[in-house]
């Protein structure tokens, strides 16, 4: 007899912060993918993934710190206020495993428009719920979606990024939805 648990995701604030974001990020994780979620605490942002040519953080090396957080979450998601960045690309919003356990997710660049001036709060933070359940897709398994509507649309630029509504579409649903009802068999 095979045992479900249910999948739960975890929130971990990687270095500086604030309480808001993980418990905004948390709520509208539950909201889209109706998956339990906790916020599991905070780590610092280890010494090693800072870049001195780049001045950056290597998303990489603070998704492999995040794998020691937790052991009873199907998900981690890191969040950082701190700019990440991984070799292929001069800055990167979030980073995950695909079909792995972590992600991580940076404010830097959310928080300005184009030019530089800053955004109301509610874009703000709507950023930075379609990059988690962006990358949160990815721990899921799935790839980048070429639907001009749905989450999984890679996005390089901030306009692309808010162009996006906070939706998958029916086919990245459906097998969000099945990766999930998969992964409860396996914990």
């Amino acid at each position: 007899m095979i045992t479900k648990r249910p999948v739960i995701i975890g929130i971990v604030s990687v270095g500086k912060l604030g309480t808001l974001i993980p418990k905004v990020v948390s709520a509208s994780i539950q909201g889209v993918l109706d998956v339990p979620v906790d916020i599991i605490g905070k780590i610092e942002i280890p010494e090693e993934s800072f870049l001195l040519d780049r001045r950056q953080y290597d998303a990489g090396i603070i998704l492999k710190a995040l794998e020691s957080v937790s052991s009873n979450h199907a998900c981690i998601v890191g969040i950082t206020s701190v700019d990440i960045c991984i070799p292929v690309f001069t800055y990167v919003f979030g980073e995950a495993q695909l079909g792995g356990k972590t992600a991580i997710v940076s404010t830097a660049r959310l928080h300005r428009g184009e030019i530089g001036e800053a955004v109301p709060e509610n874009v703000f933070y709507e950023r930075i719920v379609k990059v988690v359940l962006h990358e949160t897709g990815h721990v899921f398994s799935l790839y980048h979606c070429d639907d001009e509507n749905c989450l999984m649309k890679f996005s390089s630029r901030l306009d692309m990024l808010d162009r996006l509504p906070i939706l998958f579409c029916d086919r990245c649903l459906f097998l969000l939805r099945r990766f999930v009802r998969l992964a409860e068999k396996s914990i």
